[in-house]
């Protein structure tokens, strides 16, 4: 038989009050816990966006890379209406053909992009249709200092003869979007034919020093 004293309950009303309080805390303790973990997945997730928005941000772009490390090249005979305009390339290699240059009418932040010419390999001229090739123009005649009187303005002439003599091999087709002499792109995009006897024998003035 249990006899029930004064004590007695007092020691079962402490230790009742001492149970809850611990509960109390645990529960505390989970909840803090739970919202701390939240807040470390919320602000993973947010280090996970942050770092895909930069990726996107740093992402290569289609017009990044139009000025290979050897830097541009220029020639004249570009131009039907203006043979002695020395027509600035800016390219960059392709993975379906082996170049492709942006042209522009001068070599300064305001200069107007007048056209493109793709550059192909030997194999590749070889495999067009007949219909296709007089488009196209062989490096190794127009490379010639009385035809297109190539440059490279940031090589020393002994490096940009050497980068050149890599490209002698390669075909290019050139077209012009924009008529350098027109106040506006108005008419339709025109195929320079580099070989024909005209651009050939076109008398080149001083406009041939580069810019």
């Amino acid at each position: 038989m249990t006899i029930t004293t004064k004590k007695n309950k007092a020691i079962l009303a402490g230790g009742f009050t001492t149970a809850f309080a611990l509960a109390i805390v645990l529960m505390l303790s989970s909840s803090v816990s739970s919202s701390v973990a939240q807040q470390q997945q919320q602000q993973q997730g947010m280090n996970t966006t942050n770092t895909t928005a930069s990726a996107a941000e740093n992402a290569t772009k289609p017009v990044d890379g139009y000025n290979l490390p050897q830097g541009h090249l220029n020639a004249v005979r570009h131009v039907f209406e203006d043979p002695s305009l020395r027509v600035e390339h800016f390219c960059k290699p392709h993975d379906r053909v082996m170049m492709v240059c942006q042209l522009y009418d001068y070599n300064t932040a305001n200069a107007t992009l007048i056209g493109i010419e793709y550059m192909i390999t030997q194999q590749q001229y070889d495999s067009l249709p007949d219909r296709e090739k007089p488009y196209w123009h062989a490096h190794r005649e127009e490379f010639r200092p009385e035809r297109a009187d190539p440059m490279m303005p940031e090589l020393s002439p002994e490096q940009a003869q050497a980068e050149m003599a890599k490209m002698l091999p390669t075909w290019g087709k050139v077209i012009i979007t924009w008529m350098p002499t027109d106040d506006m792109p108005s008419f339709p995009p025109q195929v320079q034919l580099v070989d024909h006897p005209f651009m050939v024998n076109a008398t080149v003035g001083n406009n041939s020093t580069g810019q």
